[in-house]
């Protein structure tokens, strides 16, 4: 159920942060917790009322998180691969861009421990290597977070959101810091 009025957007923010607190406090209860973020996150911003994953735009965000209890830092939640793509149906590979991310990779390897893919044609003919689709090209970014794939659907491909703007952007920027904690440490 998405909330509609502005003491149940707070109960949501609410939520999601006890959510995150609970993501960052480790143990085994993280991994619940963790769940409950990224499905309040995306009820908050751009998932369909129906379902976390059906997009408000009627297309999809397909995620798949492997998370770890690092026994060396305390039974901390760390993201040792992440992967988010938003796709035209669910159950095909009609995407349009995903994002990949996986903490084994050193900085330096190829592709790059982040990296973005996009599905397209480019305009400059001869920049790629023959038969080389632009969709194969790993273009490096520093960490794909659920957060920052919520900002690039609302901002840049005009998916709408569940909450008012304010509300939102204020929580989104709040927890992307806070998430960052899971990847790198």
């Amino acid at each position: 159920m998405i909330p509609s009025s502005p003491s149940s957007w707070s109960s949501t923010v609410a939520s999601l942060r006890k959510a995150s607190d609970g993501c960052l406090a480790g143990g085994r209860e993280a991994l619940g917790h963790f769940e409950r973020y990224v499905n309040l996150l995306f009820r908050l911003t751009v998932a369909h009322k129906d379902s976390a994953m059906r997009l408000t735009d009627g297309r999809y965000l397909r995620l798949v998180a492997l998370l770890e209890l690092d026994v060396s830092a305390g039974r901390q939640l760390r993201v040792q691969a992440l992967t988010w793509q938003y796709q035209n149906a669910s159950d095909d590979d009609s995407w349009v861009f995903r994002a990949d991310y996986s903490r084994a990779r050193s900085a330096a390897a190829s592709p790059p421990r982040g990296h973005l893919h996009v599905d397209g044609a480019l305009r400059q003919p001869g920049v790629l290597r023959p038969k080389q689709p632009l969709g194969r090209v790993h273009f490096p970014c520093h960490r794909p977070t659920l957060e920052a794939a919520v900002v690039l659907l609302a901002d840049e491909f005009g998916v709408p959101t569940n909450a008012p703007h304010a509300v939102w952007r204020t929580a989104v920027a709040e927890h992307e810091a806070r998430s960052a904690r899971l990847f790198d440490s």
